[in-house]
């Protein structure tokens, strides 16, 4: 847990970023940030909470949650500063909403023609276990562009992760190629480099992330606001 206290400015601001974003890249888990004995000098600041989320969406496995503002400061964390389903009103709260991780849903798939079709499965049974029918458009397109790109591209055995967060759906594959996955420029007949750019328009937030035998391309999908959380 990160607690946080005195006043919060834009310098301030900048601490608690790298401090945030240290602990997440050292850790990769779960982290509550306690605000209970934090003040606002500059409501700008608080944006740094938009940032520090922001940075926890490349990271699978890390859930941050902000828990205790004080009366003065729950207003400043509105949401287009921070998605509410990620503040809480106590660090008790906070820690068991932290510790309900559903597991994720994981296949090793071969660079075959099949490969993309038995993805879009994959993902589309995980989206109706856990009750988001609404992202099997959106994460069966993404699948199986990130699937076709590896297969076609790293020629390796890939594994395909799918995980349930509180407000967003991650979807990783990763391959035995150190090469990145990017935005290819459109060829003259406008048939190629189409599949990195419908991910870019899908996704809430990608990537491509180095491994120590290869790389993950990843994909955050977000809910919709306005949907309650469900588990099964």
């Amino acid at each position: 847990m990160l607690v946080v206290g005195g006043t919060l400015e834009v310098v301030s601001g900048m601490v608690l970023y790298e401090r945030a974003t240290t602990l997440m890249r050292r850790h990769r888990a779960g982290m509550l940030i306690d605000v209970a004995a934090l003040s606002v000098a500059d409501a700008a600041a608080v944006t740094v909470f938009t940032e520090i989320m922001q940075e926890a969406r490349r990271w699978p496995d890390v859930r941050v949650l902000v828990c205790a503002p004080s009366a003065s400061v729950k207003p400043l964390l509105s949401a287009d500063v921070l998605d509410q389903r990620l503040l809480f009103a106590s660090v008790a709260a906070g820690r068991t909403a932290a510790l309900a991780v559903v597991p994720a849903v994981a296949e090793d798939l071969l660079p075959v023609a099949g490969a993309a079709r038995r993805a879009r499965d994959v993902i589309t049974e995980a989206c109706l276990t856990w009750d988001r029918s609404e992202l099997i458009g959106p994460a069966a397109l993404v699948v199986s562009e990130l699937v076709t790109n590896a297969a076609v591209h790293a020629h390796t055995v890939m594994t395909l992760t799918v995980r349930l967060q509180l407000c967003h759906l991650h979807i990783s594959v990763v391959d035995g190629s150190a090469v990145h996955a990017v935005h290819r420029a459109l060829d003259r007949r406008g048939v190629g480099g189409r599949g990195m750019r419908l991910v870019d328009a899908v996704s809430a937030a990608w990537g491509s992330t180095s491994l120590p035998t290869g790389k993950a391309v990843w994909s955050v999908i977000d809910f919709p606001h306005g949907h309650p959380e469900r588990r099964s």
